[in-house]
């Protein structure tokens, strides 16, 4: 069987929000952040195949944060320990309706009666919608689905960038007939389809694999859900904008707070420039350092 060296140390509270967002735009594999409970501390950690490379890592992060903690926990792991340790740190999430469970705790969590339940097992790969943003999709997705239940038969929903496949599979459970997810990702889509078997009681759905030129082409959602970073959101934002039909929405996240600004006015002159038929309004959210942004088209 062969062994990984972790790497593991407890940070300050508001160095959690700095790494969690510099782990999301770089697109670490290896790096990552945790905390067990809400009141137990952050932790920092990375999984690497040797002590050679997780020694080299940890300098090039110290690099970009110099006040890291000065010693980091080093053991050797199982692979097979590694698969499993994970969940320690995966919690179920809910809001209003709609209520994620991981999918080890099947049979030890009961949904209020007449929940919309998910059952997600992504590994540490792509996440059980813990993450701040797949959240604040989430809740834009129930406010559209509130606004709109009386056309949930011929709605159609896109999810950009599916990743587990969470937000697709929610929509399908939250009543939603029409539904595409799709990523660049080929083990994406195969942990997408390994999500949808889990969850038998959830309509049949599509998933993909594409980018946003391919995932778009030719098509427009009535709510287009966009859980994508700024630096893919921005220079590929004409398929975005394309993406969603006149009287629709669409929903970005993947957005730090800092860069809000930023994705709004590119946004918003992309819109004016190939939609100007169109008007649009636009407001915003934030959950810690994340925020989304929404336009609805008119």
């Amino acid at each position: 069987m062969s062994t990984q060296i972790e790497l593991r140390t407890i940070i300050p509270d508001e160095m959690a929000d700095l790494l969690d967002g510099h782990f999301f735009e770089i697109e670490s594999a290896h790096w990552g952040i945790m905390q067990k409970e809400i009141n137990d501390p952050f932790e920092v950690f990375g999984i690497f195949a040797d002590a050679k490379t997780a020694h080299a890592a940890l300098a090039e992060l110290r690099i970009e944060f110099p006040n890291l903690p000065e010693t980091f926990t080093e053991t050797v792991i199982e692979d097979a320990d590694w698969q499993n340790a994970y969940k320690e740190f995966v919690k179920p999430w809910s809001d209003r309706q709609l209520h994620w469970i991981p999918l080890w705790e099947r049979d030890n969590l009961n949904a209020p009666a007449g929940a919309a339940v998910v059952y997600l097992d992504a590994g540490m790969a792509f996440g059980t919608g813990a993450h701040e943003t797949t959240r604040l999709c989430a809740r834009r997705l129930q406010d559209y689905r509130d606004a709109h239940i009386s056309e949930l038969n011929t709605l159609e929903v896109i999810d950009a960038g599916c990743g587990s496949g969470v937000l697709a599979l929610s929509a399908s459970v939250l009543g939603f007939k029409k539904i595409l997810g799709f990523d660049f990702d080929p083990e994406a889509i195969v942990v997408c389809h390994s999500n949808a078997k889990e969850n038998a009681h959830i309509t049949k759905l599509e998933f993909e694999v594409a980018d946003l030129e391919k995932g778009l082409k030719d098509r427009q959602a009535d709510l287009l859900l966009a859980n994508i970073q700024t630096d893919v959101l921005i220079p590929h934002c004409d398929p975005v904008v394309h993406g969603v039909k006149s009287g629709g929405t669409l929903a970005l996240s993947g957005i730090l707070v800092k860069e809000l600004d930023l994705v709004r006015s590119h946004y918003e002159a992309k819109f004016a420039e190939l939609r100007p038929e169109d008007t649009f309004r636009v407001d915003s959210r934030q959950d810690g350092e994340w925020g989304d942004l929404q336009f609805v088209l008119a």
